[in-house]
């Protein structure tokens, strides 16, 4: 799953999770926040079909208003993106259900963080999640950024990724091993998603990114915020997983949500 945004200046998005439809096969979330230096409120709202993990509608809702007049209060964008939203989660009859099964809470996914503390909220991020709930068995949700096929220049992105891409005490991640090294040319930063059982063996790839769309403005790091599951009756468990996505700015660092959705199994 990509995520359609254009790309704005040190600003971090808060979350709202919407939730599942009955028989599990959407998903649907709320990003929001304002843009550099308060000029204007947005909001995205993303329905998304888990048997495909694609948007429906091919594209995400998405209220923003960049023009240098613009006035819109984050109130005023998350209403308007809720009226454009509301006939597509009543057709779907999308609400709240599902459990979030694991969260690393100091990604403050409620929280619209400033822009001075995003680096920090970066650094500190995870690559795993380890969910402690739900009927899919599932030990442990790993993240491993990768090189992925890109149309636009992304060769400073990679300069500007976390110091040495290092492992940070108590991190599963593989950030800084072979998928990374070698010539970047035409590259960016993309990411793979695997489900680990309780052996400890990968069981499904949920996402691998073959090209990373210029939307994502040239991330310099992915991480995991959180996990949720649904279980609908008689049919296999659902997951939707939500990646952090960071990227730099005119004026610091930004964060983005993509979610991850799919069976289990």
């Amino acid at each position: 799953m990509t995520i359609v945004f254009a790309a704005q200046a040190g600003d971090a998005a808060a979350r709202r999770i919407i939730g599942f439809s009955p028989d599990g096969k959407y998903f649907a979330f709320e990003q929001y926040g304002e843009l550099d230096a308060a000029v204007s409120g947005w909001s995205q709202i993303d329905i998304i079909d888990t048997s495909t993990d694609e948007f429906v509608g091919g594209k995400p809702i998405l209220v923003l208003d960049e023009s240098e007049e613009a006035t819109t209060t984050v109130e005023q964008a998350r209403a308007q993106a809720a009226k454009q939203a509301a006939p597509i989660l009543a057709k779907y009859a999308i609400a709240e259900r599902g459990t979030r099964t694991a969260s690393d809470r100091f990604t403050f996914p409620d929280d619209t963080v400033d822009y001075n503390d995003i680096r920090r909220l970066d650094q500190a991020a995870q690559k795993w999640l380890s969910p402690f709930y739900g009927e899919t068995q599932i030990s442990t949700i790993q993240l491993d950024e990768i090189l992925a096929d890109s149309k636009e220049d992304c060769s400073a992105s990679f300069d500007d990724a976390k110091p040495s891409d290092q492992v940070l005490p108590g991190d599963k991640t593989l950030q800084g091993d072979k998928t990374l090294e070698g010539d970047k040319t035409g590259k960016a930063r993309g990411f793979r998603l695997s489900l680990q059982g309780q052996d400890g063996k990968p069981f499904k790839v949920l996402h691998e990114d073959k090209a990373v769309p210029g939307s994502r403005n040239c991330p310099t790091s992915y991480s995991l915020s959180e996990s949720y599951e649904y279980t609908p009756p008689g049919r296999p468990a659902v997951v939707a997983v939500l990646v952090q996505r960071f990227s730099q700015g005119f004026e610091g660092r930004d964060r983005r949500f993509i979610a991850v959705t799919g069976q289990a199994r």
